[in-house]
């Protein structure tokens, strides 16, 4: 199965400052597109998301990413950072990123704030913004936030909102009851998509990820829907080398197992070229891609 990565960070702390890394020494050096394990074989195009950098530095991050496509062909969008919490003020932000035309959506994480700050009206009203943009919003949570995330939903029904990580479900415990209701009723919202993405940060890692994340995924498929899933790597906060992200396609193939041509198709790549609106050559090389697998 050829794949749309929807999901991958590239960083450079010797380019930009990403305070994060401090506490994770084995992150803390260069990922760069060379380092990737995309092949010809498994990957047909790359959705770079914003790695939280300094929130001032966003436009260079989106810059500096931007300059890379000599060595990261495969490279087709970004997601951006933008201070959506800002409310109306953040137009002039999403006004610099439309200038940058690989742009296709923002993000501004969430996942260690409350529940006021997720529906504040600031946030609402940024929100409304980036759906006037025509840009996606990558909402990155726990699952304790799936309910916070429902409302924001329902008060920005223009906004394509994407999941990312399917919500950071308890994969290491094996717990599926909360993580499965909240994520029921937010299927329900039909302007939200989920990515199959971030299993590995969330799993055991003395275990395969594999059969942790495989009943996570098959719920996340049952609930939304191909047509609302796609998946993403999460390189290379979630994995690293070429057997991980062979382990990542594999495991994702066997919970699609059953699933029609239209079903796989939908998540492996069609869902997230509708969403981030990926190049006409983009679409070309996928279908390429589905007519050398027939043949």
């Amino acid at each position: 199965m050829k794949v749309i990565d929807s999901h991958v960070h590239v960083w450079d702390p010797a380019v930009l400052a990403y305070d994060w890394l401090a506490n994770n020494p084995a992150l803390n050096r260069p990922f760069l597109p060379q380092d990737l394990p995309h092949t010809p074989a498994n990957t047909l195009a790359a959705v770079f998301v914003q790695a939280d950098c300094r929130d001032d530095q966003a436009l260079k991050e989106v810059d500096w990413v931007s300059g890379l496509g000599s060595s990261w062909p495969t490279l087709a969008a970004i997601v951006a950072f933008a201070p959506v919490s800002s409310g109306d003020s953040v137009a002039e932000d999403l006004d610099h990123l439309l200038q940058r035309p690989l742009v296709r959506g923002v993000r501004q994480l969430l996942q260690d704030r409350d529940e006021s700050f997720v529906l504040h009206p600031d946030m609402l009203a940024g929100a409304r913004r980036v759906a006037e943009a025509g840009l996606a919003f990558d909402a990155c949570i726990r699952t304790g936030q799936l309910a916070a995330l429902t409302a924001f939903a329902d008060r920005a029904p223009a906004l394509q909102i994407v999941l990312d990580h399917m919500g950071k479900p308890p994969i290491a415990s094996g717990a599926l009851t909360e993580w499965s209701s909240g994520m029921r009723e937010l299927a329900r919202r039909p302007n939200v998509v989920v990515k199959i993405s971030g299993a590995g940060a969330e799993s055991d890692r003395t275990r395969p990820t594999g059969p942790q994340a495989l009943p996570y995924i098959r719920e996340t498929l049952h609930l939304f829907g191909a047509d609302r899933c796609m998946l993403g790597s999460d390189w290379p906060v979630s994995l690293t080398g070429a057997a991980a992200y062979q382990e990542w396609i594999t495991t994702a193939e066997t919970a699609l197992a059953g699933a029609s041509e239209s079903e796989r198709e939908s998540v492996s790549s069609g869902t997230a070229a509708r969403v981030y609106r990926l190049a006409e050559g983009t679409e070309q090389a996928i279908t390429e891609a589905r007519k050398q697998e027939k043949d």
